[in-house]
């Protein structure tokens, strides 16, 4: 038997099956609805309000809302949600550089969390436009785990049509139908990301040895992926957990050819680390789990429209800024940053991460039973507290243990390159102020943008760019943290607040 519902604001009737479980009749309609948690129901991402009807599985809180992952329709439904909105970040620093063919060509970074792409010049290298997107694969989860435990449980059809439908519109945005087809499109993405879009099964990513079905570079006709371009190119991996986007990277940031100590760190909810040292590259990645970009905070949200994206202290009062100047309905990932900051600066955290009620901080007015409220509905947990000391402690932790293994100091670093959204807005002092950055590398950081994009953009344009790529990934070294005592107590150690004053 199947009920009507009606999705507000929208106005739009679907129809589901008796006993269908909301949330997947939803996505599978086209809605977007993060579900942090892959659907366990501990999140509360996934909530939607309930205007009219009844479900089986949950009751409507005193707000009317339903976690639509554990809603099963029963009868007819009005339902009423805001989907999340938001960008993935397109800026890089684009170096001048010219192709030796006719045409267009597009550049495509898949992350976990968003997408951005371009259009390019294949004769000039010029950037012609910008697209970007929510990774509508985040139904299944914000991790790639998530991902790999809904691919095995039958959702691997609509994984990579999500992501296909969603690289089509894209493309479709970006030549705006007045240019003829896209010569090539180049994708950047982690691993699990690139067997996704290509359809693969990535169970070997999540079980030990953490073996992947492919790390080579990958060639496809764009037609046998229903897109309107020619060829598509996947870029190559390194590992399992060091995907393209990191070779991509590492070719952008210019350390395949040099003798400088350099770092790069994309932080995220796999935060992968490079070190180029003496000419050699030495890879990492920690699993961070999604608390910096906001996924398994109570309030956490990623960074899209209505995000506090900023907050700092003025006059003892709390001020604070959010995404496109927007009501605030959550905290993204620098703003966390932010509020752990200040938080410590004023000492009502303490070094293990406990409230301390006995502060003498104009900002504890701000807290009370066990939260500190930034508005009336959104604000700060002790839960919040563990799950961002045990992100920061993680990415810190490869840090220090990546140096390590080279014998390379804080000190002796020439730079450090911070890629990504979150290194891109973070503010590098704060982050240091945490305990997620050395302080030693304060001043030696330098954040980079979308280095996914910018690599992959010189990949497509140029093919001794390609040929360094190859070998990038061919040649990088990976440092097994998982194994390493200097990783396992550098992250107990990390996991404190420790006295650092920035």
């Amino acid at each position: 038997m199947k009920h009507q519902i009606t999705v507000l604001p929208k106005n739009k009737i679907i129809f589901a099956d008796e006993g269908a479980l909301l949330l997947d009749v939803l996505r599978q309609n086209g809605f977007y609805l993060p579900a942090a948690c892959g659907g366990k129901g501990t999140c509360g991402k996934c909530k939607v309000r309930l205007i009219s009807g009844t479900v089986d599985g949950t009751e409507p809180d005193a707000d009317g809302m339903i976690l639509s992952c554990h809603a099963r329709v029963c009868g007819p439904l009005t339902l009423a949600l805001k989907e999340a909105e938001g960008d993935g970040l397109s800026l890089f620093s684009a170096v001048s550089v010219g192709g030796e063919r006719i045409g267009l060509g597009a550049v495509l970074d898949v992350g976990t969390t968003t997408l951005a792409a371009c259009l390019i010049d294949l004769q000039s290298g010029e950037i012609l436009a910008k697209a970007s997107a929510l990774n509508p694969q985040g139904v299944y989860g914000a991790d790639v785990l998530s991902r790999i435990n809904a691919y095995a449980e039958g959702n691997g059809a609509h994984l990579q049509s999500l992501i296909l439908d969603k690289t089509r519109d894209m493309l479709t945005e970006l030549c705006q139908n007045q240019y003829d087809a896209v010569e090539e499109l180049v994708v950047a993405a982690n691993t699990t990301m690139l067997h996704l879009f290509l359809g693969t099964d990535p169970a070997t990513i999540g079980v030990y040895p953490f073996t992947p079905v492919f790390t080579a570079e990958q060639v496809v006709d764009g037609e046998a992926l229903g897109l309107p371009v020619k060829t598509v190119r996947l870029l190559p991996s390194v590992s399992a957990y060091v995907g393209s986007d990191i070779t991509a990277g590492v070719l952008a940031c210019d350390m395949y050819n040099t003798q400088k100590s350099l770092l790069f760190v994309d932080v995220g909810t796999n935060g992968e680390i490079v070190l180029s040292h003496k000419g050699k590259r030495y890879g990492a990645s920690t699993a961070a789990g999604p608390a910096l970009e906001g996924a398994c905070m109570e309030c956490g949200m990623g960074g899209v429209s209505g995000a506090i994206d900023r907050v700092f202290e003025k006059d003892g009062t709390l001020q604070f800024t959010t995404i496109d100047k927007m009501e605030a309905r959550g905290i993204c990932g620098s703003g966390y940053i932010d509020l752990f900051a200040l938080l410590l600066r004023h000492k009502l955290i303490d070094e293990t991460g406990a409230w301390d009620p006995d502060c003498s901080s104009p900002l504890l007015r701000y807290w009370k039973e066990d939260r500190f409220y930034l508005t009336e509905e959104i604000y700060l947990s002790q839960q919040d507290i563990r799950q961002f000391q045990l992100a920061k402690s993680a990415i810190a932790a490869g840090i220090v243990t990546l140096l390590s293994h080279c014998e390379v100091t804080p000190d002796a670093l020439d730079a450090l390159y911070l890629a990504g959204g979150l290194g891109y807005y973070m503010n590098i002092e704060n982050a240091a102020k945490t305990g997620l950055l050395p302080h030693a590398l304060v001043k030696k950081a330098q954040p980079v943008g979308n280095t996914a994009l910018a690599g992959a953009r010189l990949a497509l344009l140029s093919e001794q760019a390609h040929a360094h790529l190859l070998e990038i990934a061919e040649e990088t070294e990976i440092v097994e943290l998982s194994f390493s005592a200097t990783f396992q107590d550098a992250y107990v150690e990390n996991m404190m607040f420790l006295e650092n004053e920035v």
